[in-house]
This record gives C-alpha cells, sequence and structure tokens, in this order.
C-alpha cells in the first residue's frame, strides 16, 4: 500500500468510522483514539494489508473490535455497568457491512450538503436538519416562503446529482 492510497482511505474512511464508534463508546475522544490507532496498525502492516478484498469491512470490523476491547478493559478496570454491558452485546450483534454502508452514505451526504451554494445550503439545513417551516424560515431571512420553497427544490436536485455521480 502506498502513502497515497493510504492517505485516500483515511480520507475516506476517517470520519465513518469516528461517528461508528462513538454509536458504541458514547465517547467522542476515545472514538477517535480508536479509529486512530486502526489507522495506525494499519500503515504498520501496509505491506501485507495489499490483499484486502474488502478494505472497508476490514476498517469497520478492526474499528468495532478496538471499541469491544476498549469496553472489556474498562469492564476490567471497574465493574462494568448496565448501559456499558447492552452497548458490548450490541456492538457485538452489529452487521458491519451494513452498518459500514450506512455511515459512509451519512458522510458523503454531509459532504454533498457542505457543497450546496451558500443561501441554498442555509435554507435547507434550516428547513431538513433544523426542522424550521417554510415560512419561519422566511420571516428569519427576511425572504419569501415561495423563495424558501425554491431553495429547498434546488438543493435536493443538487444534492441527488452530487449522491448519484459519488457512488
Amino acid at each position: 500500500m502506498t502513502k497515497q492510497e493510504f492517505k485516500k482511505l483515511f480520507e475516506q474512511y476517517y470520519n465513518p468510522l469516528c461517528n461508528f464508534a462513538n454509536t458504541i463508546l458514547y465517547d467522542s475522544s476515545k472514538a477517535e483514539d480508536a479509529v486512530q490507532d486502526i489507522f495506525v496498525k494499519m500503515w504498520q502492516k501496509k505491506d501485507t494489508l495489499g490483499d484486502l478484498d474488502n478494505v472497508k469491512s476490514y476498517l469497520f470490523t478492526a474499528t468495532r473490535n478496538k471499541c469491544i476491547e476498549y469496553l472489556r478493559k474498562l469492564k476490567l478496570d471497574k465493574k462494568l455497568s448496565e448501559e456499558n454491558q447492552s452497548r458490548l452485546e450490541m456492538s457485538s450483534s452489529i452487521n458491519i457491512d451494513e452498518e459500514a454502508d450506512k455511515y459512509v452514505l451519512k458522510e458523503k451526504l454531509f459532504n454533498s450538503i457542505r457543497q450546496l451554494p451558500p443561501k441554498c445550503r442555509e435554507v435547507f439545513t434550516m428547513s431538513k436538519i433544523n426542522g424550521l417551516t417554510y415560512s419561519e424560515i422566511a420571516d428569519e431571512l427576511g425572504i419569501s416562503p415561495k423563495t424558501v420553497d425554491n431553495q429547498i427544490g434546488r438543493a435536493m436536485r443538487l444534492l441527488r446529482e452530487m449522491m448519484k455521480t459519488k457512488n
């Protein structure tokens, strides 16, 4: 594996892996530590990893295992609470391929939203992420509800195009 290939993998999967690890650990700094450990080990083994058939599955499985390892260590350090026990059990039953696809798709969607034109992105975010109504957005931005509707339609068209080309 070349340095360039490794960098591409890191850029493509780092955020989705951190989000995935955070759903198991509920601690973003521990999640980032786990993912960074995975990439460090991957870099150290770069010469033997060239034959991997499914890098995405490898990364998500390694991340899940690292999170389980952390939770087990926590259990040894102190009696595992019921919450941590249920997280440990839940993470063991996860379908890695489905979870990986879900987190990679979310990352693509958020990257596409960031690429929308500024006003279009602002209106889309206020509506679809913050849950404001068209009239609330219109009042806050000093535009008509029809303009809000047009911007949302434009955002949806652009997002569909971007998501189609990124697959």
